[in-house]
């Protein structure tokens, strides 16, 4: 079998309302996808995090050419050669996200080729249902403390049990009022993280953590800057609270210097950021090695979701138990049209691993062209 062709659908959504986490509001949503034929008729989908017209251009300047003719089947090796290609100029970011893109499609076919799902592929269980927690609660520009009511109701009618709420584009008193109200609306046995996407100062954070320590947070997700490892270490050994991040890492490397620094309680690669499928379950028995949980964080369309919950049924617990929680899987309920209805997965509080080959998903070919990047 022989690679024929690798091509980008960049598709984008014009939202009604933007929306916010600390650092800026969205109005759109453009998500890069990746398509890549066999000369035997099979297509792998893939699909980039990240700025999805910079994914397109370096997928087809760099990538689609080292690759085209290659055996679909030899991911290690060509996963390798995308990175060695890169490594001068693009050991993160960008150059990252456009190979986990292409590495999640050659998986979507190594599946298809032998009529299996990924999971089962990796050993992993299909029959467990993985448990999902509503990634909610983000900024509204016009009325927040509304938004946040109706967040908390349309989560709860739903049926989702576990949230996590945006923080950091406040002030702390502003922000801790937040916090409060979220787990008033909410209740006292539904569980809450927050996550405030790098928006503090190491004395900021502490301060944040131990004013919202008592409202029962699980997990305080990326309160600092990803490259200060050295303030990651001293948070951790000050923190009421867990510590999460990893959303802005990268590759094994990145991760095992973040490892080794004793950073965080749970590590949070993106499948589609920080290498595909492949390097992904790098970083998750990387992460087992220092005992420390590995949460995937996803946001994305239908098809970086269905890659996930593939990762997540082959996911180790770092430190198991009879009574052991697995890994919950990240569920943006922000507006998205891609993840909702690109593909035919079932979206909810509680999912199943798709269990047809590769991805096991649909995808829509109409949706494709209508939103596509004119």
């Amino acid at each position: 079998m022989k690679i024929r062709s690798i091509n980008t659908r960049v598709i984008t959504d014009e939202l009604p309302e933007k929306f916010g986490m600390s650092q800026w509001f969205w109005n759109k949503r453009a998500i890069c996808i990746v398509e890549i034929e066999t000369d035997e008729g099979i297509t792998g989908w893939g699909e980039c995090f990240g700025p999805a017209q910079a994914n397109a251009a370096l997928i087809n300047e760099l990538f689609a050419p080292l690759l085209k003719g290659k055996n679909p089947l030899q991911r290690r090796v060509i996963w390798e050669e995308m990175y060695n290609r890169t490594r001068e100029f693009g050991r993160k970011g960008i150059a990252i996200t456009a190979l986990s893109g292409i590495d999640i499609a050659l998986w979507d076919i190594f599946g298809k080729a032998t009529g299996k799902p990924i999971a089962e592929l990796l050993g992993a269980d299909l029959e467990t249902p993985i448990t999902a927690y509503a990634s909610s609660f983000y900024y509204s520009p016009t009325d927040d403390f509304r938004q946040i009511a109706i967040d908390a109701r349309s989560g709860l009618d739903e049926g989702y049990q576990h949230f996590k709420m945006k923080v950091g584009a406040l002030t702390l008193p502003e922000d801790i009022k937040r916090v409060a109200r979220v787990r008033e609306l909410i209740g006292p046995d539904v569980t809450l993280a927050v996550d405030a996407n790098r928006a503090y100062t190491t004395h900021e954070a502490l301060k944040f953590a131990q004013a919202i320590e008592q409202y029962d947070i699980s997990w305080f997700e990326e309160p600092i800057l990803p490259d200060d490892t050295a303030a990651y270490h001293q948070l951790k050994q000050q923190f009421p609270i867990k510590l999460a991040a990893g959303e802005s890492e990268f590759t094994r490397f990145g991760f095992r210097r973040f490892l080794e620094a004793d950073c965080v309680d749970i590590a949070q690669p993106d499948v589609a950021a920080c290498g595909g499928i492949s390097e992904i379950l790098n970083i998750a028995a990387l992460s087992t090695a220092y005992g420390v949980e590995c949460y995937p964080h996803q946001w994305g369309s239908g098809i970086s979701l269905a890659a996930t919950l593939h990762v997540m049924a082959a996911l180790p617990a770092a430190v198991p138990r009879m009574a052991k929680e697995p890994a919950r899987l990240e569920l943006d309920r922000a507006p998205n049209i891609f993840r909702d209805k690109l593909t035919d997965l079932d979206i909810g509080p509680v999912m199943t691993v798709p269990n047809k080959p590769g991805l096991g998903i649909e995808i829509d070919p109409d949706m494709l062209d209508h939103y596509a990047l004119k």
